[in-house]
């Protein structure tokens, strides 16, 4: 036979069990802070932790294609040596490389390497630009009859809030040097984006009538503020190997760096 007494107990205690419990869930609801897409949790309908749902989008595995290379060319520089150039093209939309190696080689007719010169550069997700080097010596002064450009070590990366620095470039022109009796370009470049600009890269191409490059030129301009314009001026000192039809002026700033 049932004991009434132990009956009533247990249900008092079932009782506050259940009255703690909501109690203790009231509490937490009421003091607990609300989940955010920063809270270091996968919660609120996130797919990853503080990314999907309402937060950003997780990021992806995204497969990379290879940075495209054309326009390769050398050209005759100043004291016996060889400015070279390539035109590299990011088919990626929304990758971009801040850092990646490359490598130029000339050779002569027989294949030999007679000079080579390695250095850095950045690309935009989507976008072409020109990466040029001056002053290459060759072995034993032997003219080179081709040039390789190599790409490796690209560091991919998401670049999406921010897009392509808008650089104008005004007023370009081509010309004798009356000074040094070879030939010069001038310009004015204008930062018209929206921020700050630390540096600005400038490679200039010279290309003749039936569009072959003639002449490769390069400088920099550092600390270049927002709608801020800078002239630029640069000298080939000897004379070209066929005269200049047309001049392009590539300026590039790597905003990996902001």
């Amino acid at each position: 036979m049932e004991n009434p007494t132990i009956n009533k107990r247990i249900n008092i205690i079932i009782g506050f069990v259940v009255l703690f419990g909501v109690l203790g869930y009231i509490l937490y609801y009421l003091t607990a802070p609300a989940p955010t897409c920063f809270d270091k949790k996968q919660n609120q309908a996130e797919k990853g932790v503080d990314c999907g749902g309402t937060c950003i989008p997780c990021k992806e595995n995204l497969a990379a294609q290879d940075i495209a290379i054309k326009d390769v060319a050398v050209a005759l520089g100043g004291n016996d040596t060889y400015d070279v150039v390539a035109k590299i093209i990011n088919p990626n939309n929304i990758l971009g490389s801040a850092s990646f190696e490359y490598t130029f080689t000339l050779k002569d007719a027989a294949g030999k390497v007679i000079s080579t010169r390695a250095g850095s550069s950045f690309i935009l997700p989507a976008d072409s630009k020109y990466v040029a080097e001056l002053g290459l010596k060759t072995d034993d002064g032997a003219d080179p009859a081709s040039v390789d450009f190599v790409v490796g070590d690209v560091k991919w990366s998401e670049l999406i809030n921010i897009g392509k620095p808008q650089i104008g470039v005004y007023d370009k022109n081509f010309g004798a040097d009356s000074a040094s009796k070879g030939s010069e370009a001038d310009g004015v470049i204008r930062n018209e984006s929206g921020f700050d600009l630390s540096k600005i890269s400038l490679v200039i191409i010279l290309r003749s009538e039936k569009g072959d490059i003639v002449g490769i030129n390069k400088t920099e301009k550092n600390s270049v503020r927002i709608k801020e314009e800078r002239d630029f001026r640069l000298t080939w000192p000897y004379q070209l190997s066929a005269p200049v039809q047309n001049i392009e002026v590539d300026a590039q700033a790597n905003v990996f760096e902001l």
